[in-house]
């Protein structure tokens, strides 16, 4: 059975841990902005500081017809901001970081990569990401790697309170979320691709794919008040 896990609870695990940080994009008057930390305890990363070691972002915004396009990006205080102010759906990914060495966390060497999506989920090879999500149904989504489903995936849930939920996918990348209020949902996965490769020159043993996924529901309850767990400051 899937349960709802205290965002303050989940503060206290996740914390501090640089490999929880992830990308999520959220729209705005001018287009849409991009944050660099943690949104299940409302942590975005600012410049000067850690929003800074994205370097090689690209974004894109896809149009009613499909299309997609790039979009301009200028880095904010504690946010990218993407141009495009017309467009419904909003794409980024970040692919060009170094190569790390995680071994004493137990993670071995590993490259990590960024993907995330605002708006309507993948529906063809032409605006999909490497890792990202295909809508399937009444809030059922298929977690997509490389284009194909990828099971047993752990899917985070950040709801508009932000109160998380963990699924885990099916045999056909399949999973179905609660999604009882109205506002904005976070929808978070972390890929661990061991095929080994090779990055600037440095190889890596695996790939560490985050990938969220953000979209707005205009029916159901009030979630509600946020109350943010405490988090360090730097």
């Amino acid at each position: 059975m899937n349960k709802f896990i205290a965002c303050i609870a989940l503060g206290a695990l996740f914390s501090g841990a640089a490999q929880a940080h992830y990308l999520w994009i959220e729209p705005d008057e001018a287009g849409a902005r991009l944050y660099f930390g943690e949104a299940e305890v409302q942590l975005k990363e600012k410049s000067p500081g850690k929003l800074d070691s994205i370097k090689g972002l690209q974004a894109f915004a896809v149009d009613a017809s499909g299309k997609r396009s790039a979009a301009p990006v200028g880095r904010g205080g504690n946010h990218f901001a993407i141009g495009a102010a017309t467009a419904g759906t909003w794409l980024a990914s970040e692919e060009s970081l170094e190569v790390r060495d995680l071994s004493k966390h137990k993670l071995g060497i590993a490259k990590p990569n960024y993907y995330a999506r605002f708006g309507q989920p993948a529906a063809d090879a032409a605006t999909a990401l490497a890792l990202d999500v295909q809508a399937a149904g009444p809030d059922t989504f298929i977690v997509l790697y490389r284009g194909q489903p990828l099971k047993a995936a752990k899917l985070e849930v950040i709801a508009p309170n932000i109160w998380m939920q963990e699924h885990t996918t099916d045999a056909n990348g399949a999973a179905r979320i609660n999604a009882p209020w109205r506002g904005r949902y976070v929808l978070h996965v972390l890929h661990v691709d061991h095929t080994p490769g090779e990055h600037g020159g440095r190889q890596y043993d695996n790939l560490r794919s985050h990938f969220a996924y953000t979209f707005d529901k205009a029916d159901g309850a009030d979630p509600g008040p946020a109350v943010p767990p405490q988090h360090p400051t730097e």
